[in-house]
């Protein structure tokens, strides 16, 4: 098949658990003997070593100053040579726009990764006031969402709510236009059940997990012994959970286990998290790696004993989960969704709070439980592995496209 995939940036490319979900992808079709082309909407120049896929730069046609919409144009600009493959995909859901446009005026099947939650939801995370799941809709109490959060934005609070009512705008063209979207892809169950309940058609939605990435696939290092070593991975932000870190760390630390916590990824809350720790006193029993390289990530994991991970939205299904199981590391997440299917018996699950997750740390903090739990996970991970989701995506194409 000629596929026309639209990254999240570029094959090859540090970033976000898309940008790496995304690119394992399209390694995985080009493996497996289709023609890929990938728009990029980072420069892909000399940055990519692979041969086997055409990659073209998403720029020129558009000086727009919103991202998304800025894309969404590039993309309406190449419609006629879009119309020359038989599949164009986007891993970018706020590309909805778009892609149905692309349908509509053409024969080229088109399918777009629910990689979050930007087809239904401005700010990407169905978090209601940036405190409870949405339940529902309309466009005023989405505006008085958008305008009540983003205070704490890196990027400021007046250029946060003008970015998400653009976005806005861009899903409420998207829902109008869903019928020329061929299907969808959703990486869990409970991504596909967020979108059936804001009017998705759930016959058009594929539950086809994010494949893990085989470089983490390594033996397991840590000894699970005191004191044990926690470890979390991702951005320092709210809907990450990650200001309970501190608090976890700190409860633990009045119980008789010892241990300590490495945190790794940047963020708008490192430096609360930072000030946070000497105010507990526990600063002496955490790590701040900041940024690590993908290819540095794999024995990052491996030697330690327990991935921590406190979350208050219903991640769509975190890179982070599978790399960890991937690396033989236990995890204690919050519950939520479908995560108890993701992470099997390699897993803990906990109510979110602060006691709750020392309750479920020390639960398994011992060397028997622990090493069961990263047996586990080896086994865990064989349901994400990548030649099964490539097929599993092929026959999503196929089911559609018409060969005769």
């Amino acid at each position: 098949m000629r596929i026309a995939f639209i990254h999240p940036r570029f094959p090859s490319a540090e970033g976000t658990g898309a940008t790496h979900s995304a690119t394992q992808i399209v390694d995985g079709l080009a493996n497996a003997g289709h023609d890929i082309c990938v728009y990029c909407p980072d420069s892909p120049e000399s940055r990519s070593d692979r041969s086997n896929i055409q990659l073209r730069h998403l720029t020129g046609n558009s000086s727009h100053p919103h991202t998304n919409t800025r894309l969404n144009k590039e993309v309406s600009s190449r419609l006629a040579e879009l119309r020359g493959f038989d599949i164009v995909h986007s891993y970018l859901t706020p590309l909805i726009p778009s892609i149905a446009q692309i349908g509509e005026s053409s024969s080229v099947k088109t399918f777009v990764t629910l990689n979050a939650y930007g087809g239904t939801c401005a700010k990407n995370d169905l978090l209601y006031r940036d405190q409870k799941q949405c339940q529902s809709k309309s466009t005023l109490k989405c505006m008085n969402c958008i305008s009540r959060t983003g205070f704490d934005s890196e990027s400021g609070y007046l250029y946060e709510t003008a970015s998400e009512l653009l976005n806005l705008r861009l899903i409420n063209s998207g829902e109008r236009r869903l019928e020329h979207i061929d299907g969808f892809r959703a990486p869990s169950a409970h991504v596909r059940d967020n979108y059936v309940q804001f009017g998705y058609d759930a016959d058009k939605i594929a539950v086809i997990p994010h494949p893990v990435d085989e470089d983490f696939i390594i033996p397991h290092e840590s000894n699970f012994s005191e004191p044990y070593k926690l470890l979390y991975v991702g951005g320092l932000e709210k809907h990450k959970g990650a200001d309970k870190l501190i608090p976890i760390l700190s409860s633990l630390a009045h119980t008789d286990v010892k241990f300590t916590l490495t945190v790794v990824g940047t963020g708008s809350l490192e430096e609360k998290i930072r000030k946070q720790a000497q105010a507990e006193n526990v600063a002496n029993l955490i790590n701040f790696r900041g940024f690590v390289p993908n290819k540095a990530l794999p024995k990052v994991y491996a030697s330690h004993d327990c991935f921590v991970y406190p979350g208050i939205w219903e991640e769509p299904l975190a890179r982070v989960y599978l790399e960890s199981l991937a690396a033989g590391t236990p995890i204690v997440t919050s519950e939520y969704g479908t995560i108890g299917e993701i992470v099997g018996d390699a897993g803990q699950l906990t109510d979110g709070s602060v006691d709750g997750f020392r309750d479920a740390i020390l639960e398994i903090a011992d060397s028997e439980t622990l090493n069961a739990k990263s047996e586990a996970a080896n086994e865990q991970v064989t349901n994400f592995d990548r030649s099964q989701v490539i097929e599993d995506i092929e026959k999503l194409y196929t089911d559609v496209v018409d060969f005769s």
